[in-house]
């Protein structure tokens, strides 16, 4: 019988990453201080800012909860799941303040390292309290009920979708446009060399305002915009039919997910272009294409696993093809800028990783999901047995 992974393990090395990522950026700049400048003592700062400190614990709590979670799912007792969890979060952080010695503008900070212990020991207090009520024994029975056997990743993908929304993507709902980024990885590697001439274009803006095969000016453009948003709305989707197994279930998360879009969509909005414009994405084009893939996904509601599987990956692709072709905003350009450049820049970032990667990861999913050797599981009314 297949054994029942949790979500709470992938979302760890999320987590693990999201943490290594904010403390390291913006991961440049690398240089060898020497020996002497190297202290296996941290260093205590002078002051700490207040937006520090709340940081610091904040930023490791939930490291902590849902890596505590995850060593409680796997049949770890309370007391081993908590020291095993301090451990870990206490030894990634000193490592992380360590190599803050190589990063110019960095300065670790032995404070930094204690708040961030406390951060994941709040953390690991609130996975053992919900493990004390009986709450994390009566989800593992009710996803063994609801999920499929090898849902933890699937879920961990319905968790961060919406967070890739936050970093506004070329059209709504439109994730996975990833070439200019790989192009100016590339240009970056083949700096002074004849190869850059050939990706470097002589306004680097174009990077992002022209895309082989840019639909702009056709007269296909509306419904080409319509297709790409609904393909974007029906991938998640798709996911959450690969691995529910009830039909209540299917409604409920293909429900919930079609409204997170809307709202961190509008939230993305609201952030670069002020509250006002929460809504200002909303044209006859994107409105058409939501309502085609939310209507799309009713034909999910009573299909098999491996036929949403297959679906999601037709969509997958096809997202991927016409993101790629799809014109940018005149204001796209800027708008990465700004966001570049902002005071959440790490936070950024991260998003914008969750929105570039996401549907490729999704691919990955739906793929090992529809060539696993698993036995069928039936779609269920959703009554309890």
């Amino acid at each position: 019988m297949a054994t029942h992974r949790s979500a709470a393990w992938p979302l760890s090395w999320v987590a693990g990453g999201l943490i290594a990522y904010a403390t390291l950026h913006p991961l440049t700049g690398w240089h060898w201080p020497g020996w002497d400048a190297i202290h296996w003592g941290l260093p205590k700062q002078s002051h700490e800012l207040m937006s520090d400190v709340t940081a610091n614990l904040l930023g490791y709590l939930p490291f902590g909860m849902v890596l505590c979670l995850a060593w409680l799912r796997s049949g770890k007792g309370p007391w081993s799941a908590g020291w095993r969890t301090l451990f870990i979060a206490s030894l990634l952080s000193y490592s992380l303040e360590q190599l803050q010695h190589l990063l110019p503008g960095r300065v670790p900070s032995v404070t930094d390292w204690t708040l961030n212990t406390l951060g994941a020991a709040w953390g690991v207090l609130g996975a053992l309290t919900l493990h004390a009520l009986g709450l994390v024994d009566m989800w593992h029975r009710l996803s063994e009920r609801w999920f499929i056997p090898q849902a933890g990743h699937g879920l961990a993908l319905l968790w961060l979708w919406p967070l890739g929304l936050l970093f506004p993507p070329p059209l709504p709902l439109g994730q996975g446009q990833i070439w200019p980024q790989l192009r100016l990885l590339l240009i970056d590697l083949t700096q002074d060399t004849p190869w850059q001439d050939w990706l470097l274009p002589d306004d680097p803006l174009t990077l992002w305002a022209a895309m082989p095969g840019d639909w702009s000016g056709s007269v296909w453009a509306p419904e080409l915009e319509a297709a790409t948003v609904a393909l974007g709305l029906l991938a998640p989707l798709c996911v959450a039919g690969a691995l529910a197994s009830q039909r209540t279930l299917r409604i409920v998360l293909m429900a919930s997910l079609v409204l997170s879009g809307v709202l961190f969509t509008a939230l993305s909005s609201a952030l670069n272009f002020g509250p006002v414009h929460a809504f200002s994405w909303v044209t006859l084009p994107v409105a058409s294409g939501m309502l085609v893939g939310a209507s799309a996904a009713i034909l999910l509601i009573n299909r098999g696993r491996s036929v949403c599987a297959a679906l999601g990956m037709v969509v997958l692709v096809g997202l991927l093809i016409l993101v790629h072709q799809a014109p940018s905003d005149p204001y796209y350009a800027q708008t990465l800028q700004a966001w570049e450049n902002g005071r959440f820049v790490r936070f950024h970032g991260l998003s914008r990783w969750f929105g570039l990667l996401w549907p490729f990861v999704a691919l990955l999913w739906l793929t090992g999901r529809l060539l696993g050797r698993d036995a069928p599981v039936p779609v269920r009314a959703g009554g309890s047995h």
